[in-house]
């Protein structure tokens, strides 16, 4: 049986991998327990939205008294004041006593309790999940602190045998205000120079449809689809590193899982002018979170999954949940909503997916 499991770490990506082999391979990792300032806006706004909603629905709104609206998470966490009584259609409403700097503060505390309460910890998983296993290997889809966060203490508390990279030339980034995600960089530009690291691109075989690293059968079907080296060129000249992503595609008797980081229209154009219809795969993690960066109406023609898995969701501005659900007419789950999502394939092909909320 192959199985496979979507982590829940907001904006970034992990994937872990148990093979029929017994191996384990983990995509990508985000243990940052944070979400990016992007995504953490997006969440406030949202939470905005909500608290209008909810101020619609008490009849509150239009009283022209309530000042900066309070979601039900900050008045759960007692971070922001309760409605209170009920007077004609609008009712009355407890006078804030906190300035608009402190009603912001309220929503961003809320948001923040959140979602530290529902990601997922990928090492935390590995440990629970898979006690006193080593990853056989780690492959970093590309270079983007989102998809790398916790690297160092990854390698160091869980271990791996095999360090997949691309040849990018990704200059350093600039660094959030603490020292975690220089540490990583730091540790991956050393993982990039050591002998562990192998950077493969389009057609190399040794671990495609059976074969393992010595090339002998026995391999874990992993069939890499993307980047060629003239792609990698072009993106190193443009510093796009979202197009350098290692695009995989994992094989278990009749069904595939395409896997394509953070894939974005160059990569895709590629993919499509080359694979044609051999992109057609029967499971998809979307590119680049699901954002509307990564959707590709052509390939996802050609890719026709049963199963488009996504790790935004319902995003109005920047998120392509709703076109991969028109396009396919399938299921879109996203692990914003669902939790860390487990999709089993069986030998025979039968196939089945699990949600599993975190606690809270």
């Amino acid at each position: 049986m192959l199985r496979i499991h979507f982590l829940n770490v907001g904006h970034g990506d992990c994937t872990i991998i148990e093979h029929p082999s017994g191996r384990l391979t983990m995509i990508d990792i985000n243990n940052s327990q944070e979400f990016d300032s992007e995504t953490f806006a997006e969440e406030l706004a949202e939470e905005r939205r909500k608290a209008q909603a909810n101020l619609v629905t008490n009849g509150l709104a239009g009283a022209g008294l309530l000042g900066s609206p309070y979601s039900q998470a900050a008045i759960d966490l007692g971070l922001a004041p309760a409605p209170t009584g009920g007077l004609g259609l609008l009712g009355t409403y407890k006078a804030p006593t906190t300035s608009l700097l402190s009603d912001f503060l309220a929503e961003y505390a809320a948001v923040q309790a959140r979602q530290r309460r529902e990601l997922t910890d990928p090492i935390a998983f590995m440990q629970r999940v898979y006690p006193n296993r080593k990853l056989w290997r780690y492959i970093q889809s590309h270079p983007d602190l989102d998809h790398m966060r916790g690297l160092k203490k990854l390698h160091q508390h869980i271990g791996f045998e095999n360090f997949w990279d691309t040849g990018h030339t990704k200059e350093t980034p600039t660094f959030r205000s603490n020292s975690a995600d220089k540490d990583d960089w730091d540790y991956y530009q050393a993982l990039r120079q050591s002998g562990m690291a192998k950077n493969y691109t389009r057609g190399d075989a040794l671990f495609a449809f059976g074969r393992d690293e010595n090339g002998m059968p026995g391999g874990d079907n992993i069939e890499i689809l993307s980047p060629t080296p003239e792609l990698i060129g072009a993106c190193n000249t443009a510093q796009k590193s979202n197009d350098v992503s290692l695009v995989l595609r994992v094989h278990h008797g009749s069904r595939s899982v395409l896997l394509p980081g953070d894939a974005e229209s160059l990569a895709w154009d590629h993919m499509v002018n080359f694979y044609g219809a051999r992109l057609k795969s029967d499971f998809f993690k979307a590119s680049h979170h699901g954002r509307d960066t990564g959707y590709h109406q052509e390939a996802l023609k050609l890719i026709a999954p049963e199963l488009t898995i996504v790790s935004v969701g319902r995003k109005p501005d920047t998120d392509a949940s709703n076109k991969y659900r028109q396009q396919t007419g399938k299921r879109v789950p996203s692990t914003r909503y669902h939790g860390n999502i487990k999709l089993e394939i069986e030998d025979n092909g039968v196939w089945r997916w699990f949600v599993d909320h975190n606690p809270g």
